[in-house]
């Protein structure tokens, strides 16, 4: 069964952003349970952006389009990986990341938790400190996305004040057990 998902914003055009120092295709395999996994595969397609395509035990597949303009690395620097499989929430079964620019100066973080009872990987959502809920983490397109050993995410961004300062802040977010959720101890 193939499933197509738009998750982040299409874009309109191609903006004058230049990440040809980052890898444009990536590819990672999951572990799902029960001795299973699923390979993930990110590429960009010209015109289109980023496409994630996750191959499923028993031959199925699913497609994510649109998930950015380009692969952007969690680190944010060149020649480090912009598609992971980890286990995030501790329930056995690796999640899937995946960072995409968003131009001018934005990227998304995207994170699909496998559903076992659907079989299929799903997007997990993000509530801000302002309880808007999305199914995408907006980051700062060359600031690190950090994810500690318990899953916890911090990302890093910078702000311009009306008066041209410019500061960095740290969003830091939970896994609630239906989603992340930016925490109050940033």
């Amino acid at each position: 069964m193939r499933r197509v998902v738009a998750c982040v914003v299409a874009l309109a055009g191609i903006a004058g952003l230049t990440t040809a120092a980052f890898a444009q295709n990536a590819s990672v395999t999951a572990r799902i349970g029960a001795g299973q996994s699923a390979q993930a595969t990110a590429a960009v397609v010209p015109n289109d952006g980023v496409l994630l395509e996750i191959s499923l035990p028993g031959g199925g597949a699913q497609s994510f389009p649109q998930l950015g303009l380009e692969l952007v690395p969690l680190s944010g620097k060149a020649g480090e990986r912009a598609l992971l499989a980890r286990d995030l929430d501790g329930d056995g079964a690796d999640e899937i990341i995946i960072r995409g620019s968003v131009p001018p100066e934005r990227g998304a973080v995207l994170i699909f938790r496998w559903d076992r009872t659907v079989g299929e990987f799903v997007p997990v959502t993000f509530t801000n400190d302002r309880d808007q809920t999305t199914k995408y983490l907006v980051v700062d397109l060359a600031a690190p996305v950090l994810i500690d050993p318990a899953g916890t995410i911090e990302a890093q961004y910078e702000t311009t004040r009306q008066d041209g300062r410019k500061s960095w802040h740290v969003a830091r977010y939970r896994w609630t057990g239906q989603g992340y959720s930016q925490s109050a101890d940033n």
